[in-house]
């Protein structure tokens, strides 16, 4: 998404005498409430950031039925059991967090090999860098190998209801 559309997405309106005005690159536009700003895309599969897709409400006019199915079972699974959907979510956060982290470890060492200028192994900051990454490493792929029995947890008690979810 183009920069310039951020202070349209936010809604960061200014108020100019009687009228709301929206800055839009270097110019002040005025602002009707009434306006409603539509973006296609003929992306199959579009990923938005998590910063534009709480700006945005995201309609996907190619659904499937799984998907559709998923999303129903998501709401049935939430208005019986929140405890468990908020636990889901969690840790499908906690995956995607740890995964991101090990994808830094591992970009941090190769960027740290490709620089380093003396023998790699006297480069004391790489030897140590690679010995607190691999502890990282370690404690994160425990904790990924935890989420994962979780899920699968999670996943078989919500099987249970996925006659609602169709």
């Amino acid at each position: 998404m183009d920069p310039v559309l951020d202070n349209i997405l936010n809604k960061s309106l200014i108020q100019v005498g009687r009228n709301l005005c929206v800055k839009v690159g270097d110019k002040e536009i005025e602002y009707n409430p009434k306006f409603k700003l539509y973006i296609t895309t003929r992306m199959s599969n579009p990923h938005y950031t998590p910063e534009i897709s709480t700006k945005v409400t995201v309609v996907n006019f190619t659904v499937k039925e799984s998907g559709l199915e998923e999303q129903c079972l998501g709401i049935v699974v939430k208005a019986e059991q929140p405890a468990l959907e908020n636990t889901k979510n969690e840790v499908i956060t906690k995956i995607a967090t740890n995964k991101a982290i090990i994808l830094e470890l591992e970009d941090k060492i190769l960027r740290m090999l490709s620089e380093s200028k003396v023998n790699l192994l006297e480069d004391v900051a790489l030897v140590e860098t690679l010995q607190t990454s691999k502890e990282t490493s370690d404690e994160v792929k425990s904790a990924l190998e935890q989420a994962e029995i979780t899920m699968k947890k999670i996943n078989d008690t919500r099987e249970m209801y996925r006659s609602c979810g169709r």
